[in-house]
């Protein structure tokens, strides 16, 4: 750290001091000159001194005028900060205000345009009314129509009935006009498919003939087939009416069983038509009986057999 002004002198009178020779003995010359050394060195410091507390004077100005000069540097820097905001919040309104003239006036120029179109839509149809008018005063005959035709007819009460009738006969004709284009397409298409049909089988025709004549062999040679197969057949007839007879029989005997078990059971559920059924519940009804019988056998301890009737 620098030494202050002041100290520096004292420091090199102090140096000077010190570094004087000593004399024992001075003459009075000498003394004398002492003395106005010491007189000056005494008026030096004095001036000095002076020096010293006008120095920390200026330094105590200059200090606080340094202080001052960094606050109002502050308070300039805020009031530039403030001000650059400002002028951002200007520049921001002034351009959020020009965009809205510009809004505006783009939303005034389309509306003058929607003006514009809306009367000539309006001119179109005021035209439009007066020949709808028109048609009305034309038309007016019909509804007098129709109320004598309602007065004249027993089917309809009301226009509302007539008019319900028209529509649906109208949605009717156009479902019907709409249905025959379709069927017109849809026959082109046949058409055109039996065309094209035809021709391939003109064409398989043609193989069809040509393979004819080799068919026509093969049948005189599967006639004498068929004559011997024929016979074959009425013996395999016969041997099937014979099967067929004893079927018959078996079934109406099995049925006959069946019978049989449903007056001895009461038990059982509805009688079933189908054989198969039929046999269980008659084989279900001997096992019952054997089963039965064996019980007995162990209990009674009989000699001789005992056979169940059925």
């Amino acid at each position: 750290m620098a030494k202050p002004f002041g100290d520096y002198y004292d420091t090199i009178f102090e140096d000077k001091l010190i570094n004087m020779p000593e004399h024992r003995e001075l003459p009075s010359a000498s003394f004398t000159a002492l003395l106005e050394k010491r007189q000056e060195l005494e008026e030096v410091e004095a001036a000095l001194a002076i020096q010293k507390e006008e120095f920390q004077v200026r330094r105590k100005l200059l200090q606080q005028r340094r202080e001052d000069l960094n606050k109002k540097e502050e308070e300039l820097k805020l009031s530039v900060i403030k001000f650059n905001k400002f002028l951002e919040e200007n520049d921001a309104k002034q351009n959020r205000a020009k965009n809205k003239i510009i809004t505006e006036t783009e939303l005034i120029i389309q509306k003058e345009k929607d003006i514009l179109r809306y009367k000539a839509e309006l001119g179109v149809l005021i035209k439009k009314r007066e020949k709808l008018k028109k048609k009305v005063e034309a038309y007016s005959i019909y509804p007098k129509f129709l109320a004598k035709v309602i007065k004249m007819s027993k089917e309809f009460q009301d226009m509302n009935m007539v008019r319900t009738r028209f529509e649906t006969l109208f949605i009717t004709y156009d479902l019907l006009i709409t249905k025959y284009q379709e069927d017109q397409e849809i026959m082109k298409t046949i058409k055109s498919n039996h065309n094209q049909f035809m021709k391939e089988k003109n064409n398989e025709i043609m193989m069809y003939h040509n393979s004819m004549a080799k068919l026509q062999a093969r049948r005189e040679n599967a006639k004498a087939k068929i004559i011997k197969g024929e016979s074959t057949w009425v013996h395999i007839q016969n041997t099937a009416a014979k099967r067929t007879i004893i079927l018959g029989m078996t079934k109406m005997a099995i049925f006959n069983l069946y019978m049989h078990v449903r007056k001895a059971d009461k038990q059982l559920g509805p009688a079933s038509e189908d054989t198969d059924i039929q046999l269980q519940a008659v084989r279900q009804y001997i096992l019952e009986l054997s089963h039965m019988l064996q019980e007995l056998k162990k209990t009674h301890a009989f000699s001789t057999p005992i056979t169940p009737t059925l």
